[in-house]
């Protein structure tokens, strides 16, 4: 297929370097700022007292929202209430993900009182819309929020997830110093994660460029991450790994592939943390081998394609046999970096009749959106889970 005509918009402003931090006072806008920082992990990497000296020392006042190491809506209407009472200029997000995703969403509510309205899809968001300043200074890059408009949140009262699509951060600091203080399974799931999510941007319609951009992000995250539990102090190595985390979500990898059926792994995954108390890194981890395995009765090439290019099969295998023998390959692989390829790993699993119950709504839910359906049928489904655990 022909390269897709495409739009690419990315308005972040991106520093990287061990002197990130000297470009903060400069960047942020006015003279109050919020700090969304996580929990003790990113304390340990130095980074809120580094970000709060230098604020400190310019004279730029701040308020830390701590522990904010879930996304919570709570937090986010903690956030939104201190910007009010404090005339709030600039939220930084501080931390992994939550705490970025978090800032983008407090940033955006703060002008916003409809804002459910955006996080349930009911109204778009564009980067034109008002918000409050948005900067990140991520300490464990795996999810790539920031360089990307995405922003995750569930509001736990209501059992509802929330998805706010549009909003950029303004700027983004990566030092891969902070990083330096995760552990080995954390550096793992980092690199898992972007792993995983670079590769979803492989699939789908076939574009040369982009796959190329792509093979060299996995390649990279694929090298790096050996490095970097060998030696969690080996800069280059976490320069790299924090770079892949930022070019696997910012768009630039699946410009001009169209719409790729690649990205129900994200919805597909819902099912399993409906059921299952577990984090989206080890979701996503375990399921995305038999994900692979499970949709290429649908896409067949396109899973042989990505195995043999990326996984190293043989291709004048057949379709069957190259996945079957790439899906072992990456459970290889994930092993091998210390992480757990099975749910039952993670505590007790869903039955096949819950799993069922719980495809089956999925399925139904899904037929009903405007956009075309799930592929993938409730046996499949099942079976898919099935391997998982």
């Amino acid at each position: 297929m022909a390269m897709q005509n495409f739009h690419y918009f990315n308005p972040c402003d991106i520093y990287l370097g061990d002197d990130v931090l000297s470009n903060l006072p400069e960047l942020i806008d006015g003279s109050k700022v919020l700090i969304v920082s996580g929990g003790m992990g990113t304390k340990a990497s130095g980074i809120v007292d580094d970000v709060t000296n230098i604020l400190s020392e310019h004279d730029i006042e701040w308020i830390e929202l701590g522990g904010s190491s879930d996304p919570t809506y709570e937090r986010v209407q903690a956030g939104i209430e201190i910007c009010h009472e404090a005339n709030i200029d600039c939220v930084l997000g501080v931390g992994g993900c939550s705490c970025m995703d978090l800032a983008k969403i407090i940033a955006f509510g703060a002008c916003h009182d409809d804002l459910w309205d955006y996080l349930s899809g009911e109204k778009e968001a564009s980067n034109d819309d008002d918000h409050l300043q948005i900067g990140v200074i991520p300490s464990y890059p795996s999810g790539g929020s920031e360089a990307d408009a995405a922003a995750e949140v569930d509001d736990l009262q209501n059992d509802t997830h929330g998805s706010l699509y549009g909003i950029f951060p303004d700027f983004s600091l990566l030092n891969p110093e902070y990083s330096f203080s995760l552990n080995p399974e954390h550096t793992a799931y980092a690199a898992a994660v972007t792993f995983i999510q670079a590769s979803v941007n492989y699939l789908g319609d076939y574009n040369p460029i982009a796959e190329k951009f792509t093979k060299a992000v996995l390649e990279a995250v694929r090298d790096s991450v050996q490095k970097a539990l060998a030696n969690p102090r080996d800069y280059d190595a976490r320069a790299t790994q924090m770079w892949c985390s930022a070019l696997a979500t910012m768009g630039i990898l699946s410009c001009g592939k169209g719409d790729s059926w690649s990205w129900s792994i994200y919805s597909d995954m819902d099912l399993i943390t409906e059921c299952m108390d577990i984090s989206y890194r080890q979701a996503i981890t375990v399921l995305f081998p038999r994900w692979l395995q499970a949709y290429a009765t649908y896409h067949g090439d396109d899973v042989r394609r990505y195995m043999v290019d990326i996984m190293g099969v043989d291709g004048s295998l057949p379709v069957e046999e190259a996945v079957q023998q790439g899906v072992e390959q990456l459970i290889l692989y994930f092993t091998s970096l210390g992480l757990p390829m099975n749910y039952s790993s993670f505590g007790e699993v869903p039955d096949d009749e819950q799993m069922r119950e719980l495809a089956e709504e999925y399925i139904a839910s899904d037929e009903d959106d405007e956009e075309e359906g799930c592929e993938l049928n409730a046996d499949d489904i099942v079976i898919m889970y099935s391997h998982c655990y």
